[in-house]
């Protein structure tokens, strides 16, 4: 018998340690987890394999978002509650952002639409070469290729005859080339700072908290904002094997102050030193009401899909989205739902092949409750469509770098920009129907076509969706 008290010993201290990891993931789970059915596949992953389940828990089912924003001075803590219905204001589209952001919408905006590189770098390009005191530049991908080496001659010019120059890039997006954009900001000594820089000592290894925001500011009264990165891949004609068609949209007016202030809290987050110090105060430029949605994973969270649910709340006619990634979460699928429902032309137009097949299966295991409402739902034709839009009604239009997808609403740091403008609105839905005659419809024959094992693939990629 002596000889078992070690073996008993070492089964005792594991039986307690089984149960102490299954309590303290469980109480976990109960006290972090809002989605209810998350929550149940969670408990019961942990009850049936408690190392295991804990461990996987660890890994995938703890938000680490909020409590490294925290960190790196992203949140303010305390929010004030939402500011109420200005006074005289009724229930509009408007409403949404203007409770969420507490920002009236400027008046006296130009937006101009960009279609693909072609279009958009060679402007932002003249843009840079005309400034006189300032240029702030932030992006997701910045390639090591001739199109970002045209940009890093022109920031180097601009900072040559002495305008103040920052770029922002982050750090997971540069290594989509490599060697990385790096060398280049370097060798022409332009400063630069890395969003959430990778690292070893001390660890810093996140692929998620980045920055997904496109933004050119020159002079602080014309600035460039959409879905488009700086790179080979954004010319359709161009060179790259990954090329993408997309959006982009030059701004002038008020609102390009708002772009500065957020390009300049993102740069001081990085200890970003800032030697300019000047104001501006942008003249009126055109008809359009604009207003600056920022949304990330700080006090800004959530900001974009509430901005977006409110909107098609209250469409009366037409909801036209285009987006490379659909994976809209329960709440904004059932607003899409019921918008289609009630007789609204709801229309989603998505790439027929994604660079992430993973996000098409995911989206393909839950389509059929959209189609089920009257949701039509399209695929374009390649090249890759990486265009960013949603339209309502005649007036009211989204843009910005924001996809349909947890990753962009949840765990990235994004931007939008409400237009409100009937010209702009006309341009995007004559681009959105000219695009349309390039797409096929998906429908319920599609899905019903897919294997067995192509079934499975797509219910298995749609336990990921949280995190695509």
């Amino acid at each position: 018998m002596l000889n078992n008290t070690p073996l008993a010993v070492l089964a005792a201290l594991f039986a307690l340690a089984y149960v102490l990891i299954a309590v303290a993931a469980a109480l976990h789970v109960l006290l972090y987890k809002r989605n209810s059915r998350a929550a149940f596949g969670w408990l019961g992953l942990i009850i049936t394999f408690p190392f295991a389940g804990a461990l996987l828990y660890a890994l995938f089912g703890i938000n680490r978002v909020a409590r490294k924003a925290q960190q790196l001075g992203m949140t303010d803590g305390d929010t004030d509650e939402l500011p109420l219905h200005r006074k005289g204001a009724g229930a509009g589209m408007d409403q949404p952002g203007f409770r969420i952001t507490g920002s009236e919408l400027l008046e006296g905006n130009e937006v101009v639409t960009l279609q693909n590189g072609e279009q958009a770098f060679p402007a932002m390009l003249e843009a840079i070469d005309s400034a006189s005191r300032e240029v702030l530049l932030s992006t997701y991908i910045f390639d090591n290729d001739d199109t970002g080496l045209q940009f890093i001659e022109k920031l180097a010019a601009a900072r040559d005859r002495g305008c103040t120059v920052c770029i922002l890039v982050d750090d997971v997006g540069i290594r989509y080339s490599f060697p990385t954009i790096i060398g280049e900001l370097k060798k022409h000594r332009l400063p630069y700072r890395r969003f959430m820089p990778l690292r070893l000592l001390p660890p810093s290894f996140s692929i998620n908290l980045r920055t997904h925001r496109k933004v050119l500011v020159v002079d602080r009264n014309l600035a460039f904002a959409g879905g488009m990165n700086i790179g080979d891949r954004q010319l359709v004609d161009g060179p790259s094997k990954h090329s993408a068609s997309d959006l982009h949209f030059r701004l002038r007016g008020p609102v390009t102050a708002e772009l500065v202030d957020l390009f300049l809290k993102d740069w001081s987050r990085f200890k970003g030193e800032y030697a300019g110090d000047w104001k501006a105060d942008p003249l009126e430029a055109g008809k359009a009401r604009c207003r600056i949605i920022a949304d990330g994973p700080d006090e800004t969270l959530d900001s974009l899909m509430l901005v977006m649910m409110g909107a098609i709340s209250c469409a009366r006619e037409r909801v036209w989205i285009m987006t490379p990634y659909f994976l809209p979460e329960r709440q904004m699928l059932g607003c899409l739902q019921a918008a289609a429902l009630s007789g609204v032309d709801v229309k989603v137009m998505i790439p027929a092949e994604n660079n992430w097949p993973i996000v098409q299966w995911a989206l393909q295991h839950n389509m059929v409750e959209l189609l089920d409402a009257g949701v039509r739902i399209y695929q374009r034709r390649p090249p890759f469509a990486h265009s960013k839009s949603m339209l309502i009604d005649q007036e009211f239009s989204l843009v910005g770098s924001s996809n349909m997808d947890p990753r962009s609403l949840r765990l990235n740091f994004e931007l939008g920009v409400e237009v409100y403008d009937r010209a702009l609105n006309r341009q995007l839905a004559a681009h959105f129907e000219q695009t349309l005659e390039q797409c096929s419809r998906f429908t319920h024959q599609s899905l019903n076509d897919r294997s067995y094992a192509a079934r499975l693939r797509d219910g298995a990629s749609a336990l990921f969706s949280p995190y695509l």
